[in-house]
């Protein structure tokens, strides 16, 4: 096959090999109109019946783009060149669990029921389509850099090689998790899936598939004939959950087998608050001795205390880097009863409580105006309103499938929605009738912020920030120097502000924002993603790698400590004077009682990513997330 890498094909300029294959190659090319990166997997069409072959390839493509959910990689459309036809792909940074597990041997269990959960969501929804994947195994299933779990290759490339992929004959999977009958060469269904999902997550747990043998032979005749050892016979002290739901998902007939990733997915949601008992009953937790802790994330606190009730087997890892600090083992974890029981001020919190959003899509920001109304936003164009609280929710009827990264709900009713593709939409508070602003083309938006009814600002990539003067009518560019990506925007007063992100950049303004200039006291390739100032002059900065700043002077000095987590910091948030707030992936909550110089983890007992936060003028605490997560924290 023709070396690709530095040619244009249409729109997509190839960079590199991600990967090769008996069916292709996989490259990574730069989208120059929608400026992103993608995935192209370049099969050969010289192939006999040519005609009838890219017919084929065309129909499939089509058809798999036809699948949008949060845990299935993305079909954009095809390409062709030369003899080449390309299906262009979602791009995901991340590793795939055959990586991981080659790497570190096995997963801690927690890790693997927070990515089973995503699995079976991802493979229910593409069941409900029609689709049978045929071929789950670790090398397809990949953990991205914010730890959600993408399904990818749904056999686009086998079906077009084999004439008949869902007729008697076919043998479409890898044998190590190829259910019996796909080793008989039968109809292949659903229940086929959930068989190669069981052999998967068999071999997460114990580091290797359940007919583990040196010939292709001996591995089908085990899925024939063989009953696979016990987990719990292999690493003691397994919660004989897990050996029920794998070994349902592994039973010869498909009749015997979950009959759907639904009703699996329930018996691995009963596993998961049996597995959350098991430790909170049993770890009992203490005052603490000193004011200031260090950070421990979510999983590695559950692999450790998971040891002391005898899961020691366990490979205590990240799901996200995988790589873990030798400072962990000196954290702690808090309840929020725990953490405000005690205040004599405004704020007790004694409970964290989920709120079913009727989506699964990914949430990205949530805003509270009063104490009735909130709005969430997020991918697929998802809006949600609620008119209680935040307790129920109804979905806006929205037609642009873009992703949406933020919301903003100025007092004069009007409403402000940003995200890709340069989109800044203006409504009226009901979000009944929303217009998109005309904007130059090629810009990703992340944070919109106004300082009063008039004067706002969006910050987005490509060093990017926009200036209103006239409530959002029209903007600006605002030269800042930087062609890094901005992720978010604060101010201390009507004149000083500070925006934060990729690279370690800070850009600070002392006019108002007419003018920005670049803070260089913290030189650092860590990405910060999330910043909030108070009018006391009061400030902090969160990012990757566990990146914490604090300044108490309006950012004349910082104050800057990184707890090396392998997990990052999405955002913070200031509760009151004293009191803030910080959110991470795998469930990380954080609290601070002295305006950020010290932080307590939360045992929120979540394990998902947290993208958005916001406080409602009660000061209740509103966190959203991935696959339509959202929490209250009261």
């Amino acid at each position: 096959m023709e070396d690709l890498i530095g040619k244009i094909i249409d729109n997509y300029r190839v960079v590199s090999v991600l990967g090769k294959g008996g069916m292709g190659i996989v490259y990574k090319a730069y989208d120059t109109k929608l400026d992103r990166y993608v995935a192209i997997k370049m099969l050969n069409a010289s192939a006999h019946d040519k005609e009838r072959f890219i017919e084929r390839f065309k129909r499939e493509a089509k058809n798999q783009a036809k699948l949008s959910h949060p845990n299935i990689v993305a079909v954009y459309g095809f390409i062709e060149y030369s003899n080449l036809l390309g299906i262009v792909m979602e791009y995901v940074e991340g590793e795939s669990l055959e990586k991981v597990i080659d790497r570190q041997g096995r997963f801690n269990l927690y890790d693997v029921i927070y990515i089973l959960k995503q699995l079976l969501l991802g493979m229910g929804y593409a069941h409900s389509k029609g689709f049978v994947h045929r071929d789950i195994k670790p090398s397809n299933i990949i953990l991205n850099k914010e730890g959600i779990t993408k399904i990818m290759d749904f056999g686009i490339s086998k079906s077009l090689y084999d004439n008949s992929v869902t007729k008697t004959g076919s043998k479409i999977g890898t044998v190590f998790y190829m259910s019996p009958e796909q080793v008989r060469g039968q109809e292949v269904t659903n229940r086929s899936d959930i068989y190669s999902i069981g052999c998967t997550v068999y071999e997460m747990i114990v580091g290797q598939p359940p007919f583990d043998y040196t010939s292709e032979y001996e591995v089908m005749d085990g899925h024939l004939k063989k009953t696979p050892t016990k987990i719990s016979e292999k690493l003691t002290s397994v919660p004989e959950q897990v050996d029920k739901i794998v070994l349902k998902a592994l039973e010869k007939s498909p009749m015997n087998r979950y009959s759907s990733c639904e009703e699996m997915f329930h018996d691995v949601q009963e596993l998961d608050k049996h597995v959350a008992k098991l430790y909170t009953s049993y770890f009992k937790r203490t005052e603490p001795k000193s004011k200031k802790y260090k950070i421990m994330s979510v999983s590695a606190f559950a692999g450790f205390t998971l040891l002391l009730v005898g899961l020691s087997y366990f490979v205590y890892k990240q799901v996200n880097a995988l790589i873990a600090s030798n400072e962990l083992d000196k954290f702690k974890k808090y309840s929020i009863q725990q953490l405000f029981s005690s205040d004599e001020g405004k704020f007790k919190f004694s409970q964290i409580t989920k709120v079913e959003s009727g989506t699964l899509q990914n949430l990205n920001s949530i805003t509270l105006p009063d104490s009735k109304f909130a709005v969430a936003v997020g991918d697929s164009g998802t809006i949600l309103t609620s008119q209680d609280n935040a307790t129920t929710w109804k979905k806006n009827s929205f037609d642009r499938k873009i992703a949406l990264s933020d919301i903003c709900l100025l007092a004069n009713k009007k409403v402000f929605i940003v995200g890709d593709s340069s989109s800044i939409y203006i409504g009226s508070g009901n979000l009944d009738s929303l217009k998109l602003i005309p904007i130059e083309k090629g810009y990703t938006f992340f944070r919109i912020k106004f300082l009063d009814d008039k004067v706002g600002f969006i910050a987005g990539n490509k060093g990017l920030i926009l200036r209103t003067q006239n409530g959002g009518i029209n903007w600006t560019k605002v030269s800042t120097g930087t062609n890094e990506v901005l992720f978010d925007i604060a101010f201390f007063d009507m004149k000083r502000g500070i925006v934060v992100g990729w690279n370690g950049t800070i850009l600070t303004t002392s006019d108002g924002g007419n003018t920005w200039t670049k803070l260089n006291a913290f030189p650092t390739d860590n990405y910060l993603k999330s910043v909030d100032l108070t009018d006391k002059g009061y400030g902090l900065i969160v990012g990757g790698n566990g990146t914490v700043l604090w300044t108490r002077n309006y950012g004349d000095s910082w104050n800057k400590e990184e707890m090396k987590m392998s997990n990052g910091f999405q955002k913070v948030k200031f509760i009151s004077e004293d009191d803030a707030i910080i959110t991470g992936s795998k469930g990380i909550i954080l609290v601070s009682k002295d305006k950020g110089e010290s932080w307590n983890l939360v045992d929120s007992q979540i394990f998902s990513n947290m993208n958005g936060l916001a406080v409602d003028p009660t000061g209740r605490i509103f966190i959203v997330g991935i696959n339509g997560m959202i929490f209250k924290i009261y």
